[in-house]
Formats: C-alpha cells, structure tokens, sequence
C-alpha cells in the first residue's frame, strides 16, 4: 500500500501587489520597471524580470494543487517599498498590505500574505506591522538591511517591541547587500551577497540582545539559517576567547539556536546541518517560487534522507504551529 505524501506548508514564496507595482511603474530612477516593464531593477545592479507567477495568483493556486502545496505564504521581493519617500513609502506599503490581506479570504486561506514594512522609517514600520497584525496578516517580512542602515540599532526597538507584543513574527529576507563592492562579480550578489547580509543582519541583532529584550520574539531565517548553521561554533570560542562581555547570559550559539528557518538551499547536506543546529521543530518548507521551485524544494529535502518525524516537521508541522495554520486545509471549489 502506497503512503500519500503529508500535505505541505510553504512559507517562502512571493508576490507583487499592484500597488507596488503602480508605484515601481511611475519612477524614472531604481527601484522602478525597466524594458517595456517586464523587469523589476532595484538599484546597485540586482535587476529580475517580472515573472507571471509574481503577480497570476489563479497560475499559483493551480501550480499548488499539482505541488501537494495546502497553504503558501506569500511575501514582496525586493525592493519592497524601499527607495520611496517616507510619505509614498508608508501609503503603498498600505495598499499592499491592503491587498495581501485580501488573499486569504479570496482563497478560502490557502494564500496568506507577509506585510511589508516601510522599514526605513522604524515608527511607521511599527505602526504598520500592528495595523497589518489586526488585518490578520500571517506575518511580517523585514528586509536584511534599511536602505544600507543595520537594523540593531536603538531607533528599531520599537519594531521589534511591536512584533513581540502582537505576536508577530518576522521574516529576515536579502536584500541589496550593505557590501556591495565584495559582491559585484557576476553571480555574487544573490549566491553570497544575501546570505551574507542576512547573516550579519541576524547575527547583530542576536548580540545586542534582541531575544534578551523580547523573549517572545520569533524570527525566521530564510536558506537554511543563511551561514548561521557552519558559524555557530566559531561565535562561542572567538567570543570566549576575545573575552567580549554579551548583554545577555549564556554563549552566543544559545541564542542563534532559537532561529526558525526554511528549507530553501538545493543541498541536502545543507537542510541536514539545519536540522542538526536548529532541529527540525524550527524548520519548515520554503520554495522560494517563483524564482526557485517547490519540487527542487521537494527533492532536497527526499535527498537530505532525513527521519518520517522530521520531514513532517519540515513539510507542515513546524508552521502549523509558529503561523497557526492548518496544514490539512485545501480548498478546491
């Protein structure tokens, strides 16, 4: 007798809402569309073409249904609502969560949406994140870095307050590197530069107490954990060693450790260093669609040849619990 496959939760693929879209349609300069609008520049080189499964939901709902993909979280790529000004920042990040918002009831749940955040402008990124909250937007996305600012600093204790009170948790996405000479060989920005600023931005915040400040706090680390599963040892003794006092107890890896992350990496080697660092209770099935698809996804984690209790976790158990979602759900009317 044949075992069906378990229902799958995948918290890590993207959209567009029309209303980033309009705005990005209106500029002269990056972050705008380029040739003909069939392309999505961001500035400093990170250009992609504007994909049908970026914006087709009907195409993304019938690409799930052959996928075993119950339910799919949906988040803005860069560059969000990033190079826009304060004003124009704060009222497309609006409609957009307006739209996000309208995704689940119009899809009987199946697609829920990650806010996006004027992260540039900490106040009204919090304020947007408790509004986005009420509209029951599944979660937040923060980009690795504000427009090359760090996001440890003292002005977004009040993004990460927010998140923690309404219970929100945040996902950490790449974005335009804060280094951007290291990476600006072809290949490099996306290959190395993201996860090396989504590892710095984690990092950063780990140390300076963001868990400390806000127990509650519930981070996801897309890729596998980015370089944080190969870096945990070499946390604990370099800071051992440099004798650096933490302004909270325990080693440095205890903290790193209470990361969520996805399964978005083509390498099983990869997904089992995961599991092996974080456990499989703090991973779940990412496919980065539309860029990257779930069935790689699907096959990596086959390869990675990991336990039946652990690839339900990766699957859907996982996000059922961290999003409150239920991964038996499918709607086919």
């Amino acid at each position: 007798m044949t075992t069906q496959p378990s229902p799958i939760i995948d918290v890590h693929a993207h959209h567009l809402p029309d209303a980033i879209i309009q705005a990005l349609r209106l500029r002269s300069e990056a972050p705008r569309l380029l040739d003909g609008q069939s392309l999505v520049d961001c500035g400093s080189g990170l250009i992609y073409p504007l994909l049908p499964g970026l914006v087709d939901l009907d195409g993304q709902l019938a690409r799930m249904d052959v996928q075993g993909i119950t339910t799919r979280l949906l988040s803005v790529p860069p560059p969000g609502v990033a190079g826009l000004s304060r004003a124009d920042s704060i009222v497309v990040a609006r409609d957009a969560n307006d739209e996000l918002a309208a995704l689940s009831e119009n899809t009987g749940g199946r697609l829920r949406g990650l806010a996006v955040l004027p992260l540039h402008h900490p106040d009204a990124a919090a304020d947007e994140l408790v509004r986005a909250a009420g509209l029951g937007l599944a979660g937040a996305q923060l980009l690795s870095n504000a427009e090359g600012r760090p996001l440890d600093g003292p002005e977004y204790h009040v993004l990460f307050a927010a998140a923690a009170a309404h219970d929100v948790t945040l996902v950490i996405h790449p974005t335009l590197p804060i280094d951007r000479a290291a990476v600006d060989a072809a290949g490099l920005m996306t290959t190395l530069g993201f996860l090396f600023d989504t590892t710095a931005c984690v990092a950063r915040l780990v140390i300076s107490g963001v868990y400390d400040r806000h127990p509650d706090l519930k981070l996801l680390l897309p890729h596998v954990g980015s370089m944080i599963p190969l870096l945990v040892g070499r946390f604990d003794y370099e800071f051992e060693l440099m004798g650096i006092r933490l302004p909270f107890p325990g080693r440095p890896s205890e903290h790193l450790r209470r990361l969520y992350v996805d399964c978005v990496c083509e390498s099983p080697a990869a997904l089992r260093l995961a599991v092996e660092t974080f456990g499989a209770d703090r991973i779940m099935f990412g496919s980065d669609e539309p860029f990257w698809t779930a069935e790689r996804a699907v096959q990596t984690l086959d390869e990675a040849r990991l336990s039946a209790t652990d690839v339900e976790l990766i699957r859907s158990g996982t996000a059922q619990v961290l999003f409150g979602l239920n991964g038996t759900h499918r709607d086919n009317g």
